[in-house]
């Protein structure tokens, strides 16, 4: 049984979303894209506290559209969880949850909950709710509303919840929910105990012996039992070890070697090892003390936010295979590129602001061939995955634009990176592949075409995938050839002229003025390091400052800052 789907009304910054889920699942987006409200929609419905009269709902849990809005003015909050049973169910899970099994016209069993919230002007206050429905959302009646129906479903689908900030001092400690029950009822035989507490009494008697000073503190703590008069015949101990079996394990820590060889306790070790150990720790949780602690029919949901948070790149990239083995569905959380370049497309959701509501966007399976995928794993891994963060892909043919356009925009004063515009080049998988993944994740767009025939049929393609919007504000096609001819005409010529060899001179066949002198200097140039003349022309622009930026160039520059933008 995993969950499938999860649609949202009126939740926080969501005002109705509806987000498909994978055995594992990567929620992607920028800060405050909802990303941890959507964890704590499912950690709400799922938790106790959905069966009391508040649903554990606080004012600013329901969603408001203004700020002028006030929570008893917001529409009803509701929370459905879809889940689909698996055909291989055991008998006595679907027995246990059997009054709200349901079928849909597919056959397909599923369990759909619903937590639903608002302000009930009779009582003055809010007014939480639940109910188990049908497949067409209605609910399935007074039957299934026992409580104890609920309570049964809760121990089956338990959810986990792991916070980006993983303190292993506080999840190694010997009272948290995940390292103690590995200290307690450790089922050690009645035998081996006696024996073990037997060998732990005289290995403690043996180091007070040969600790002097300890002896001498015990003989004066003897006084107190004769002014006290505690017990009779009694006598004062120390432990210099815990000597019972319990006490021992409750003070047990984890020692990793350090890179001198030494064993040294895990809260001595940087931030990035004890943030992974406290990750394998729930691993550890859920491959042997799952069944323990709760039923072992039940199908656990670890909801996990950057796994990736004070690790090196190289370790991040290697995780994506750890949390793959860890027991149960994951929805896990990340702002890492590293990892999400590991990660299948489709398992990707996307959160991100059109027309100020949140939205969730997604590959579906089955949207993308084999070969394009091939192409577009390229992209990601190339690059660490950061294309699937950006706002905006400038859209352009090859190696040259890339540098013309970063360097342009970081003369014109334009951090690029913090502005969400990512540079796409389309040469090896060809611009339609991108525009359809970026259509589907609702990335923005723009498109640079060379002013050659290939650049004007790309621009057709992109014609297509506009949505109704104007085709001058995400397609450009250079006037001129290729950009380099743009950057001759722009002032920059003579450094293309420097590079002309006496052997190449004669590809000249006309002068400056002639429409065709800038197109010949460009091809006569050498074959080998074409990027090299591009950031000679770069420097010199830079020398000479933002003005020397060729007004195309700020056109499209400022074109795709402002798509950006419109996605924040």
């Amino acid at each position: 049984m995993i969950l499938k789907k999860v649609q949202i009304k009126n939740f926080r910054c969501f005002r109705d979303v509806e987000v498909d889920l994978m055995p594992t699942t990567v929620l992607i987006g920028e800060n405050n894209s909802g990303k941890t409200s959507f964890l704590d929609a499912i950690r709400l419905c799922l938790s106790r506290t959905a069966t009391r009269r508040g649903g554990g709902l606080e004012d600013y849990d329901y969603h408001l559209s203004s700020n002028k809005t006030e929570p008893e003015q917001t529409g009803v909050l509701a929370i459905i969880l879809n889940f689909v049973l698996d055909e291989n169910e055991p008998d006595d899970l679907v027995q246990a949850l059997g009054d709200v099994v349901v079928f849909d016209d597919g056959n397909v069993r599923h369990i759909i909950l619903r937590i639903s919230s608002g302000f009930d002007p009779a009582l003055k206050d809010f007014s939480s709710d639940w109910d188990f429905l049908d497949t067409n959302s209605n609910p399935l009646g007074p039957k299934t509303k026992r409580p104890q129906l609920l309570t049964t479903f809760l121990q089956l689908t338990p959810v986990f919840y792991l916070s980006a900030l993983r303190d292993a001092a506080r999840e190694f400690h010997g009272r948290s929910a995940f390292w103690s029950p590995f200290l307690r009822n450790p089922g050690i035989p009645d035998d081996i105990r006696e024996r073990l507490q037997a060998e732990i009494n005289l290995l403690n008697n043996e180091v007070l012996k040969a600790h002097a000073p300890l002896q001498a503190v015990k003989t004066h703590l003897a006084k107190v039992q004769e002014i006290m008069a505690i017990g009779k015949g009694g006598a004062v101990d120390i432990e210099a070890l815990p000597t019972r079996i319990m006490d021992l394990l409750n003070r047990a820590q984890v020692n990793i070697t350090a890179p001198t060889g030494a064993p040294l306790p895990l809260a001595r070790h940087g931030s990035g090892t004890q943030s992974l150990a406290v990750i394998f720790l729930f691993e550890a949780f859920f491959a042997t003390m799952l069944s323990q602690q709760y039923d072992p029919l039940s199908r656990p949901l670890l909801a996990l936010e950057e796994p990736e948070a004070h690790l090196h790149p190289c370790a991040v990239r290697s995780l994506w295979a750890s949390l793959g083995a860890v027991a149960g569905q994951k929805i896990i959380a990340t702002h890492s590129g590293d990892l999400l370049s590991r990660v299948p497309l489709t398992a990707i959701r996307r959160f991100c602001r059109e027309k100020g509501a949140v939205v969730v966007r997604a590959i579906q399976p089955g949207m993308l061939t084999t070969e394009e995928q091939l192409k577009i794993d390229f992209h990601l891994q190339s690059c660490r995955g950061e294309l699937l963060f950006s706002r905006c892909w400038l859209l352009g043919e090859g190696e040259s634009e890339y540098w013309v356009f970063r360097e342009a925009a970081d003369i014109l004063g334009y951090d690029l990176d913090r502005l969400g515009v990512r540079f796409v080049n389309t040469r090896y998988s060809g611009v339609e592949l991108l525009l359809k993944v970026a259509s589907k994740l609702g990335i923005g767009w723009y498109f640079v075409g060379d002013g050659d025939v290939q650049g004007r049929t790309d621009a057709e393609t992109c014609q297509k995938y506009l949505q109704g919007e104007d085709s001058a504000k995400h397609i450009s096609i250079l006037p001129q050839a290729n950009v380099e001819v743009l950057l001759c005409e722009s002032g920059f010529g003579h450094i293309y002229e420097s590079h002309i060899s006496a052997q190449k001179k004669h590809f000249i066949t006309t002068t400056k003025g002639d429409p065709m002198y800038w197109q010949q200097v460009v091809s006569a140039q050498p074959k080998k390091d074409k990027p090299s003349r591009i950031r000679e022309v770069m420097a010199d622009m830079r020398i000479r400052g933002a003005g020397s930026v060729p007004h195309a160039l700020k056109t499209m520059i400022e074109a795709s800052i402002a798509i950006g933008e419109v996605q924040s």
